[in-house]
């Protein structure tokens, strides 16, 4: 598990629970941190993917 992602993957708050076996809420922060640092992208009614 090196948890690096390619280009435009869907980003999976469940998938991601289970792989790193952490909280959802955990997995939100995360994300939301990605996400002002510019490394993932989300579009409302898509998801979030990698840029």
């Amino acid at each position: 598990m090196s948890g690096e992602y390619p280009p435009n993957h869907l980003i999976s708050e469940v998938r991601m629970e289970q792989e790193f076996d952490v909280a959802r809420m955990t997995v939100r922060k995360v994300t939301a941190a990605l996400r002002e640092e510019g490394l993932i992208v989300t579009t409302p009614g898509m998801g979030s993917f990698v840029t």
